[in-house]
C-alpha cells in the first residue's frame, strides 16, 4: 500500500480504536470489542469495522469518534443501536422525497401532429433534373464483374499497364505466365 497523508492518518485512529477496544474478557470471541457504555453485551469488531469507523472519524468527528461509531450498516447490530437510526445524509434525502409536489410548478407539455401535406411548404418545387450521360449500350458479359453501364479502363499492354502502374518484373512476368496479354481481358 502506498503512505499518502490519508492513509496515514486513517491508519494512526485504528491503533488507536484498536488499542482503546481491546478485549480482556475471559472467553470473547475477538481480541477487540465495543462495549455500549449502558449495554455490558459486546459487539466484535474487526478489520472492516475499524476501517470504516477511522475513516469517518478522520472526515468529521461529528460522524464518528473515540467512544461512539459511525452510523453505518457494518454496526446495525450493536446492543443499544436503535434500528430505525438513520444517518442525516438519509434523512435528508427521504423528507425530500416525501414532500409533495407542487402542482403549479410542473411544467406543461403540449404534444400536437402535424400533416405531411403541411411540411410540403419546405420542400422545393422546381427542382429539375440533371442530365445523366449513359454510356453507349455495350453487351454485357455474364461473367464480368463490372456493373452494366460501367466503362472499361484503358486498352494498355501488359508491358503499358505495368509501367502505368508501378508493377514488379516478378509480378509482370507472373500475369504473363497466367495468360494475361493487355488490360483487356
Amino acid at each position: 500500500m502506498i503512505k499518502t497523508v490519508l492513509n496515514t492518518k486513517i491508519n494512526s485512529k485504528i491503533q488507536l480504536l484498536q488499542n482503546r477496544w481491546m478485549c480482556s474478557k475471559a472467553g470473547c470471541c475477538s481480541d477487540h470489542c465495543f462495549v455500549h457504555a449502558e449495554h455490558s453485551e459486546h459487539f466484535p469488531l474487526g478489520h472492516d469495522h475499524f476501517a470504516v469507523w477511522a475513516a469517518a472519524w478522520n472526515k468529521d468527528d461529528s460522524l464518528a469518534n473515540m467512544e461512539s461509531p459511525p452510523n453505518h450498516h457494518k454496526f446495525n447490530m450493536i446492543p443499544g443501536q436503535q434500528v430505525n437510526e438513520l444517518s442525516p445524509l438519509l434523512q435528508c434525502r427521504l423528507a425530500n422525497r416525501n414532500q409533495p409536489i407542487a402542482s403549479n410548478s410542473a411544467a406543461l407539455v403540449f404534444n400536437f401532429n402535424m400533416p405531411p401535406e403541411l411540411l410540403n411548404v419546405f420542400r422545393p418545387t422546381n427542382i429539375q433534373p440533371t442530365e445523366e450521360r449513359h454510356a453507349p449500350p455495350t453487351m454485357q458479359d455474364q461473367h464480368s464483374l463490372l456493373q452494366p453501364g460501367s466503362h472499361h479502363g484503358l486498352d494498355l499492354s501488359l508491358d503499358g499497364f505495368c509501367t502505368s502502374y508501378n508493377l514488379s518484373d516478378a509480378i509482370r512476368t507472373r500475369l504473363h505466365e497466367n495468360g494475361y496479354m493487355s488490360a483487356e481481358t
